[in-house]
């Protein structure tokens, strides 16, 4: 304890310095300093807690991190490499945790459609809560301090039995404006009875100096509500990143949920959902693409209480260089979950002898009548296809980012907006070894 106390102060220091400045009523200040209780008490995970055994966090540990005091100053043109091109989306751009309406474009809204900052909503309303109501486990330390620091965020809800046709590009951005800024960023999307929405989660950095965020997304799922889900992330090679989502899936919900883990020092992402009532379904699919010497950890979770429950999961690392990845997926079939069925898969290609993965599908089984199973690959490129492509003419490196290109992109055209399916294509082509002479491939 004597050995994290200092780091501790540190952030009971900043909390004091910024409590006056934090959203929301007296409610929700107490909820926020019952939950940095919760951060101060438990403190950073490290490797001793089996979820975090291969990815340590000393390294965020060293540096005392601070709440930027409002957004940073940015011209428009600091978005035109985030923004896909042919795009048409209602956007809300978040600068170093705060809500930048200039930057924002959300006008002309449908009818039924809310959006504004997690601060507004949590202002304009003294029975508005930083935590969702409807989600009372949201397990973590880091969890706990977003809870307690959260500045501002997304707050989306769509009502019962509205489509909304264009998505909402929602841009979380570190300005790269000072050195160990932190951003504590909160999004929530409340999906009412038979509506259906997409929401494009992008996380980007600029600047060559450290920086930390870490977010939590809520998705409160109603009856027969549908969520696309498309979360990208490109924070820069100084970043550090973490993220957890956390689902509530009511009678004939779904949530399709896609995640693109292409950038930062550090990324670790946690995908939670329990499915509560009948034919409630979630489907996840991911890509992580660590080169370098970056690391990238997903972990996800999968509680299937109910009967007649479905989901599906993949999930694809391509590492290269000294790049690490790591991949946990634990679906749980409660006791009283028949009729479940449930599949998983995680495969990892490995383009380097320097690269590592680790990966650990978990499935545990308290019901006696479902479907469901896991499996798990790691391997290297068939060097018989590098062949078969150089004797067409291909070199050998544009050969190797061909086929790594193929086994990614089944995943990446999942997505179904084929504005971001190319943006998120050479994104990751130009991540490859070899990759930047084939972008026309994308």
């Amino acid at each position: 304890m004597n050995d994290i106390a200092p780091l501790i102060d540190h952030y009971l220091a900043e909390y004091a310095r910024v409590e006056r400045e934090l959203a929301g009523s007296d409610a929700s200040k107490r909820v926020r300093q019952a939950e940095l209780k919760a951060f101060a008490e438990a403190g950073f995970p490290d490797t001793r807690i089996e979820d975090w055994k291969y990815t340590s966090l000393r390294a965020l540990e060293k540096r005392r991190f601070e709440i930027s005091d409002d957004a940073g100053d940015l011209a428009a043109h600091a978005l035109d490499e985030f923004l896909p091109s042919g795009l048409d989306a209602y956007r809300i751009v978040i600068v170093d945790g705060h809500f930048n309406p200039r930057l924002s474009d959300l006008d002309e809204l449908p009818e039924g459609v809310t959006v504004q900052s997690f601060a507004a909503y949590l202002n304009a309303d003294d029975d508005a809560r930083v935590k969702a109501e409807e989600i009372t486990e949201q397990p973590g330390s880091l969890s706990a301090m977003n809870a307690a620091f959260a500045t501002d965020g997304a707050y989306v809800e769509i009502a019962a039995n509205t489509v909304v046709a264009k998505p909402l590009h929602v841009i979380t951005l570190a300005s790269g404006g000072h050195e160990d800024r932190m951003a504590q960023v909160r999004h929530r999307f409340v999906m009412n009875q038979s509506s259906e929405a997409t929401v494009i989660e992008h996380y980007v950095g600029l600047g060559d100096k450290p920086y930390f965020t870490n977010v939590v997304t809520e998705a409160v799922m109603r009856q027969n509500a549908q969520l696309t889900r498309c979360r990208v992330q490109q924070e820069s090679t100084r970043g550090y990143h973490v993220a957890s989502f956390f689902a509530h899936q009511t009678r004939d919900s779904r949530v399709i949920n896609h995640g693109f883990d292409l950038g930062g020092r550090l990324a670790r992402t946690d995908t939670n959902t329990r499915l509560i009532e009948e034919n409630a379904e979630i489907h996840l699919y991911g890509v992580y693409a660590p080169t370098g010497r970056q690391h990238m950890d997903n972990h996800t979770r999968v509680d299937h209480d109910t009967q007649h429950s479905v989901s599906r999961e993949i999930y694809k690392g391509v590492l290269a260089d000294y790049g690490r990845g790591v991949f946990n997926g634990k679906i749980i079939i409660h006791k009283h979950a028949q009729k479940t069925d449930s599949e998983q898969s995680c495969d990892a290609l490995l383009l380097s002898d320097k690269a590592e993965v680790d990966a650990k599908p978990e499935l545990e089984i308290y019901a006696d009548d479902v479907t469901a199973a896991h499996g798990s690959t790691v391997g290297q490129l068939d060097e018989t296809a590098v062949f078969y492509l150089r004797s067409r003419g291909v070199n050998e490196s544009g050969a190797r980012a061909i086929l790594t290109y193929s086994f990614a992109n089944a995943l990446v055209q999942k997505v179904g907006i084929e504005p971001v399916e190319r943006f998120v294509e050479a994104a990751l082509l130009a991540k490859l070894p070899g990759g930047e002479n084939y972008a026309d491939l994308a």
